[in-house]
Order: structure tokens, then C-alpha cells, then sequence
């Protein structure tokens, strides 16, 4: 099955040799993203970052023709010891019922010793 690179302006750059995101047939994957605030370079606590990261990979969904409304799992990479609540807030407000899966995973460590969050998303076009 063919796979096509998503690349879009509004996502930051990765930094790496990969992809903002790949589309094989109806299924969207999207690289981790920091919440890092694209206008500004700044971080900020969990609750912003955890929703820049969401725009982010939101931008990167419109670029392949979806939405959150469209993503079917999520996984969250969490530093250690970082309260999840503001985070758990974000979350109930950019995703309607039924919300999608998501897997938790808390790291001692990211890439940036600054980064709380770090979030990918498969999603389906109908």
C-alpha cells in the first residue's frame, strides 16, 4: 500500500531524519509532538502544552484531510512526576464524546529538558 508524507507550515519541523505525519491508505500517523507554542517558542505548564501539541498535531491532520473529530488513538508520553490534571482538562475540552484511546506513558526523561508532554495520533478517513 502506497504511503505519502504529510508535511505541513502550521506543525513545527521535525528535527529528526522523519515525517510530521504519514497517510497509508485511510489512516493518518502522526509524529510526537511538544506542546511548544509555534508563535512563540515557549512551552509553558502541562495544560499549555498539552495544547499546543493537540494543535499541532491538529494541523497536521488538516493537512491529510482530518480532524480530531477523526482520531481513533492517541499516545502520550508524560514526564515523571508532572500532574496529570490540567492535562486530563485539555483533554475533555478538544475531544468530543466518544473520546479516542489513549495510552499513557510516563518517561524519566524527553527530549527537551523543558518538554512535560509529548503526543501521536493514528486517525481514519471515512
Amino acid at each position: 500500500m502506497p504511503r505519502t508524507s504529510i508535511h505541513t507550515s502550521n506543525a513545527p519541523t521535525p528535527t529528526g531524519p522523519f515525517s510530521q505525519g504519514v497517510r497509508v491508505g485511510n489512516l493518518v500517523f502522526t509524529a510526537g509532538q511538544a506542546g511548544r507554542n509555534r508563535d512563540t517558542g515557549q512551552m509553558g505548564d502541562i495544560g499549555e502544552q498539552t495544547d499546543w501539541a493537540l494543535r499541532n498535531i491538529e494541523a497536521i491532520l488538516a493537512e491529510a484531510g482530518a480532524s480530531l473529530a477523526d482520531v481513533v488513538k492517541l499516545t502520550v508520553f508524560i514526564k515523571e512526576g508532572t500532574n496529570t490534571g490540567p492535562l486530563n482538562q485539555v483533554w475533555i475540552e478538544r475531544f468530543a464524546e466518544p473520546r479516542p484511546p489513549r495510552s499513557s506513558v510516563f518517561v524519566s526523561r524527553l527530549k527537551n529538558p523543558e518538554m512535560l508532554v509529548e503526543i501521536e495520533a493514528v486517525a481514519v478517513l471515512e
